[in-house]
């Protein structure tokens, strides 16, 4: 057998993804919601994004703290990371000169943090300390 996840059964893959979850500080919560509840989620849906996921970036937004970013987010946003440096190592390899020195990734939770990526390393920051 593979090591690809398309091979291995659903609900294998299902396990993985609720240890996960758990692991990160979520837990199941079931609702039942009437059809004009269930337009009103769907209205505010953002593409790729699953009914609970909706569900749970409302409420987060709503209760105003910080949240913990969900797996799905943290992996999105180390994939982000990664294609700006290795977009800047490439620049630095093409021959004619460094064309990209640095680059800012934000968060996708509006915080106005991120990370400050260049050829040396990543830096955190957030809203009130960005560098130039």
């Amino acid at each position: 057998m593979t090591n690809s996840t398309s091979k291995q059964p659903f609900n294998e893959r299902m396990a993985r993804h609720r240890e996960m979850l758990a692991a990160a500080g979520f837990s199941r919560v079931s609702v039942f919601l009437c059809a004009e509840a269930r337009r009103a989620l769907a209205a505010q849906r953002r593409r790729g994004e699953s009914m609970s996921g909706t569900l749970n970036r409302l409420i987060a937004q709503t209760c105003g703290g910080s949240r913990n970013e969900s797996p799905e987010e943290a992996r999105d946003f180390e994939r982000r990371v990664r294609a700006a440096h290795n977009q800047i190592m490439h620049s630095f390899r093409s021959g004619r000169g460094p064309y990209i020195t640095r680059a800012w990734v934000l968060r996708t939770d509006g915080s106005g943090s991120g990370v400050y990526v260049t050829a040396d390393g990543v830096e955190e920051f957030d809203k009130d300390t960005r560098p130039p």
